[in-house]
C-alpha cells in the first residue's frame, strides 16, 4: 500500500516536471524562431545599407571628377542673372581692353530646357576695326561660353576710320547654382602676350597699286628621253645577275642592262650581286648625281 503511495506521488512529480520542462522548451523554442526572423530582416536592411553606401560613393566619385573638369574647362557656364550678366560683362570687357565702341544690346530670345538657359542677343553698334576685331577674339577666347551665330561689318558713319557692325550672340546659364561657383577667380587674358593681334582693315588696301615689269625668267629644262631610254624615276630592279640587271619602267616590259648601258640622263656604272643593287651616274643640269636602285622590298 505504502509502495504503491509512493509510486503514484513520483509519477506526479515526474508528469509536473515534464510539464515545466515542455514550457521552457517551448518557450526557448519560439525566442529561437524569433531571433532568426529578427536577423533575417537585419540582413536585408543591411545589404540594402550597402548598395545605398556603394551607389552614394559612386555619385560623389562623378561629382568630384565633374567639378574638376569644371574648374580646368577653358569655358564656363555660370548661374547667373541675364541679361543684365551678360551687359556687364561686356561693359568691363570694353573699359578693361579700352576698346572704343558704341552698341545697342538687344535681348531676341530666352528658351529653357532642363537645368541650361539659353540667350540669343543682337548687338547693334560701331567702333574701330581693330576694336570690333578685338571685341570679336575676346568673345571667342574669354573663359565665359559665348557663341557668334553670325556678324556684319558695313562702312561707319562716323568717320572712314570706324565700322559698323550687327552680331548675332549667344549664351547660357545654369538654373542651379554651382557650388564652385563661389570659389573660382576667373582671369580674363588680355590683347598682346598671345592674346590678340593686330588685324589689317579689309576695307582699306593693303598695298598700293604701282607698275611692276614682269621679269621673264626661263626654267632650264631637261632634254627629251630618247625612245628605249629607262627613266630611273619611274623604274624598279626586278633581278640581279652578275654581269647584268633586269630592270622595267611602270607599264613597260622588263629591258636587260648591262655595265656602261644608256638610261635616261646617264648610265649603268656598277652591278652589285651581294646587295641586289645597280649604281647609275645621272647628269642633270651639268651636274653629276649617283642614284642606287634596290631590289623592292630590300634594305
Amino acid at each position: 500500500m505504502f509502495a504503491k503511495r509512493n509510486s503514484a506521488t513520483l509519477a506526479i512529480i515526474l508528469v509536473v516536471l515534464l510539464g515545466v520542462g515542455g514550457f521552457w522548451y517551448f518557450k526557448d523554442a519560439n525566442k529561437l524562431v524569433a531571433a532568426i526572423k529578427e536577423q533575417t530582416v537585419l540582413q536585408k536592411e543591411l545589404a540594402k545599407s550597402q548598395e545605398e553606401i556603394k551607389r552614394l560613393t559612386a555619385v560623389e566619385t562623378v561629382h568630384e571628377r565633374m567639378s574638376n573638369q569644371w574648374k580646368d574647362s577653358p569655358k564656363r557656364i555660370f548661374s547667373a542673372n541675364e541679361p543684365s550678366f551678360t551687359l556687364a560683362y561686356l561693359n568691363k570687357l570694353l573699359s578693361t581692353n579700352n576698346l572704343n565702341i558704341y552698341y545697342d544690346f538687344v535681348l531676341n530670345s530666352k528658351t529653357e530646357k532642363d537645368d541650361l538657359t539659353r540667350f540669343t542677343y543682337t548687338l547693334n553698334g560701331e567702333g574701330q576695326y581693330d576694336a570690333v576685331n578685338e571685341l570679336i577674339w575676346h568673345l571667342t577666347y574669354d573663359p565665359i561660353l559665348y557663341q557668334i551665330k553670325s556678324i556684319k561689318i558695313r562702312g561707319g558713319a562716323r568717320d572712314e576710320t570706324f565700322r559698323k557692325f550687327t552680331m548675332k550672340v549667344e549664351g547660357y546659364t545654369v538654373n542651379t547654382r554651382a557650388e564652385s561657383d563661389q570659389d573660382v577667380e576667373i582671369e580674363f587674358p588680355r590683347a598682346g602676350a598671345g592674346g590678340y593681334v593686330h588685324q589689317h582693315d579689309i576695307f582699306r588696301p593693303k598695298f598700293t597699286r604701282r607698275v611692276v615689269e614682269k621679269k621673264v625668267t626661263r626654267t632650264p629644262s631637261l632634254p627629251p628621253k630618247k625612245p628605249g631610254e629607262i627613266d630611273l624615276s619611274k623604274a624598279s630592279l626586278k633581278a640581279v645577275t652578275p654581269n647584268s640587271i633586269f630592270i622595267a619602267e611602270a607599264g613597260n616590259p622588263v629591258k636587260q642592262l648591262k655595265t656602261g648601258d644608256r638610261v635616261y640622263l646617264g648610265k649603268l656604272v656598277r652591278i652589285d650581286q651581294s646587295r641586289n643593287q645597280a649604281e647609275f651616274v645621272l647628269t642633270k643640269f651639268g651636274k653629276q648625281e649617283r642614284v642606287t636602285l634596290k631590289i623592292s622590298g630590300q634594305n
